[in-house]
């Protein structure tokens, strides 16, 4: 008699509901926009106007730094420091050694520590130690055209971020590295 009862139970006839779920938060936050290289771009955690999204993007430009030195191509450098006089000259660097058919060996950037956010109305400003390998421009013949033999264990260095509200992202107003 009890299986009687269950299987008439999911026999009866039900009405379907005319109530449609609210929409959730996630389906009406627009995309962000694309900002930074296609294959690697401004990561959505960088893009929050806070302390958190401020340090987050100082470690993507340092990652973003890295990469491009590599390539070696200047256009994201620029792209996200339009008005940094620091990034533009080390996006012309990069573009220059690329021109030349020069390459970059070493020069990996690593952060040893960092302040928190300080914030001046659409601003925040990060000190930071930072680490630099040895590094050498290599020219198109293989010969070494620059170097710097010696690691420098902790650049103190520092950014600048400004909040682009078009990009919904921070931005390098300035930067130093050591």
């Amino acid at each position: 008699m009890a299986g009687a009862l269950l299987l008439t139970g999911c026999a009866e006839k039900q009405e379907a509901s005319t109530a449609l779920p609210a929409p959730s938060a996630s389906e009406t936050t627009p995309e962000l926009p694309v900002l930074g290289p296609a294959d690697f771009p401004v990561p959505d955690e960088a893009r929050t106007k806070d302390a958190a999204g401020a340090e987050a993007f100082l470690r993507y430009w340092i990652d973003l730094l890295n990469r491009q030195r590599a390539i070696p191509a200047g256009g994201p450098i620029r792209e996200l420091g339009p008005e940094c006089q620091e990034c533009v000259r080390i996006a012309g660097n990069y573009d220059d050694a690329a021109a030349a058919g020069d390459r970059y060996d070493g020069g990996e950037l690593s952060l040893n520590d960092a302040t928190a956010p300080e914030f001046d109305a659409d601003e925040a400003m990060i000190a930071f130690g930072a680490r630099r390998e040895p590094v050498a421009l290599i020219g198109r013949s293989g010969a070494v055209l620059e170097s710097r033999r010696e690691a420098a264990p902790n650049l103190s260095s520092g950014i600048t971020l400004v909040w682009s509200e078009p990009d919904r992202s921070w931005l390098v107003k300035s930067f130093t590295l050591g």
